[in-house]
């Protein structure tokens, strides 16, 4: 039943960034090719990276469904998001979607190979924003991650309360998975529309 519900939650996941980079690519007017690179990239990146770090070949390289989604969705935003005005409240907005559902993704993968807590934060975070920090990288620009609201903090803390009420506590983990989601995606958007961000040292 886990396995089923995590499946749903990566298929929406890999949509929804591969929307954003793709979006991204349209926000530096990049040809075709170069947005459906920038989704792959932004979609499947973090996931990899997760994979190779506990020693298992990448999901996406074994079950290519997943790299099929974000070419299709790619091309859909090359041409639907053309008509958009305001990229970069748009790539938040799905941006934010994306972090939500990989960071739990990532935090039970961490899980299921009996990692400790810091290893399943570290899974979470990693699968949450290695994608786009690739993605941000790859279009010269400074990743959200170490400018921009409190972006890993949601990732972290989310990854924190599933290890804790999932991996510790034994709560029902479809309650669980549905309630950090909530937790990061609102929390993340919320940090967007106020203008949320860590302390910064203001060197003069």
């Amino acid at each position: 039943m886990l396995t089923d519900f995590i499946g749903v939650l990566n298929i929406i996941g890999v949509i929804v960034f591969s929307v954003s980079g793709a979006l991204k690519g349209l926000k530096y007017n990049l040809d075709i090719l170069g947005i459906v690179f920038l989704g792959i990239i932004t979609a499947l990146g973090g996931g990899m990276m997760r994979d190779v770090l506990i020693n298992v070949m990448p999901a996406a390289l074994i079950n290519e469904r997943d790299l099929y989604f974000a070419i299709v969705f790619s091309i859909v935003t090359y041409f639907a998001g053309k008509k958009i005005q305001n990229y970069s409240m748009v790539i938040k907005i799905f941006d934010a979607a994306g972090l939500a559902v990989f960071t739990v993704i990532g935090a039970e993968k961490g899980l299921s190979v009996h990692l400790g807590m810091l290893g399943v934060i570290i899974m979470g975070t990693l699968t949450g924003v290695a994608g786009g920090i690739i993605s941000d990288l790859l279009v010269n620009e400074i990743p959200f991650v170490l400018k921009e609201e409190v972006y890993a903090l949601f990732c972290i803390s989310g990854a924190l309360f599933y290890w804790l009420f999932i991996g510790i506590l034994k709560w029902n983990q479809n309650l669980v998975i549905l309630g950090i989601i909530l937790f990061i995606f609102i929390g993340r958007v919320l940090a967007v529309r106020f203008n949320w961000h860590l302390p910064k040292r203001n060197i003069s």
